[in-house]
């Protein structure tokens, strides 16, 4: 579970255009992440998670999540989520997850995700 969360943070940053709007994202009790642009995560019993719009996004068991556009993320020891990009994102003490371009994404107590 901890892997898909981490996936779908770093699908909304990612997927997020470079307006300053706020986008949200809520997991529903049926594990369909929906999301207030229309984009939906929805994580398969093979540990696949795919969205809406034909992109999907899978962990090895080496930890290195390989998106099917040919991106990779790994977290390394410390915390931090790099890709093959040259991007970043750490999450604080907090529970707020910052990126190397500026970006911040934080989960309320309702548990809805919101990203700047």
């Amino acid at each position: 579970m901890k892997i898909k969360a981490a996936v779908v943070v770093l699908a909304f940053i990612l997927g997020m255009p470079w307006a300053f709007a706020e986008r949200t994202c809520r997991t529903d009790s049926f594990g369909t992440t929906r999301c207030n642009d229309g984009t939906t995560y929805r994580t398969d019993s093979f540990g696949t998670t795919r969205d809406n719009r034909g992109n999907s996004w899978r962990t090895d068991s080496f930890g290195t999540t390989r998106g099917s556009d040919g991106s990779t993320y790994r977290t390394d020891s410390f915390g931090t989520t790099r890709d093959n990009q040259g991007n970043s994102w750490r999450t604080d003490s907090f529970g707020t997850t910052r990126g190397s371009d500026g970006s911040t994404c934080r989960t309320d107590s309702f548990g809805t995700v919101r990203c700047k």
